[in-house]
Parts: structure tokens; C-alpha cells; sequence
């Protein structure tokens, strides 16, 4: 279990047995309406990004906030989407350089397959979960 997640198993206080430490989790059982009233009572500023209807804030492009998190946060914010290309552009020199090339010949197609928004050459698709049908 990391320290960071939302799973509904946490407790007010755990052991972490690989830090030897104790954990304690004030707020584990506040609803979002609580953290809200919290934040207003207190005057504690917040991001002006849940305004605009985010339900979560982090790192633009976090591949832990899922597929559609990343899709959105990339159409609202195209340069990050380049800067991650030319990232990828980068690694896939480097690779093809120290002779570890893979399938990818830029870095479009890495930010493709990292965003899993279709089949690329090489990949297998299952079609269907009731057809064994392969593609390649």
C-alpha cells in the first residue's frame, strides 16, 4: 500500500513495516465536503483548477490519473503534449544510440503507445474477449 493512494482500506493510524514507521491519516475519514468546509472556515487557499471542474490536480500527463485524465489535461495544455514528444524524441535517440532500440522511430509513437490511444505496428489486439482472433 503507498502512502499516497485513496484505497478504502486505509486507517487513521498503520505501520509501514519497510520504513519502520507509523503513519497517521487525520483526515482519512473526512468527506469531500468536510475538506471543503475546512478549506472555506479556514481561508486556505486552493488550486483554481477545481473550479474549472477538476476533481483531482496533479502533474500534467500523471499516467496514474488514468487515460482520460491525461487525454484531457493534453488538449488543455498542447505544449506540454509537444514537450512530452520531444522527451520522447530524446530517449528514442539515445536508445538507438547505446544499441537499444525498440519498434518506436519517434517519439509520436512512444507518446502514442504511452497514452494507449490505438494499436501501433508490433502490438497484439484482442478484438473481443469472446473471439481469440489476433492481430498484429
Amino acid at each position: 500500500m503507498l502512502n499516497n493512494d485513496n484505497d478504502e482500506k486505509r486507517q487513521l493510524f498503520e505501520t509501514c513495516q519497510l520504513k519502520a514507521k507509523r503513519v497517521v491519516n487525520p483526515i482519512i475519514d473526512w468527506t469531500d465536503r468536510d475538506v471543503w468546509d475546512f478549506l472555506e472556515s479556514e481561508k486556505i487557499p486552493y488550486n483554481p483548477l477545481y473550479e474549472c471542474g477538476f476533481d483531482r490536480v496533479g502533474c500534467i500527463g500523471c499516467p496514474l490519473a488514468g487515460t482520460n485524465a491525461r487525454k484531457r489535461d493534453f488538449a488543455r495544455y498542447p505544449k506540454y503534449k509537444a514537450a512530452y514528444i520531444r522527451a520522447f524524441d530524446k530517449m528514442v535517440a539515445v536508445r538507438k544510440e547505446t544499441g537499444r532500440a525498440d519498434e518506436w522511430k519517434t517519439g509520436e509513437e512512444v507518446f502514442h503507445w504511452w497514452m494507449e490511444d490505438g494499436v501501433l505496428p508490433g502490438q497484439i489486439k484482442i478484438d473481443s474477449e469472446e473471439d481469440d482472433t489476433w492481430e498484429t
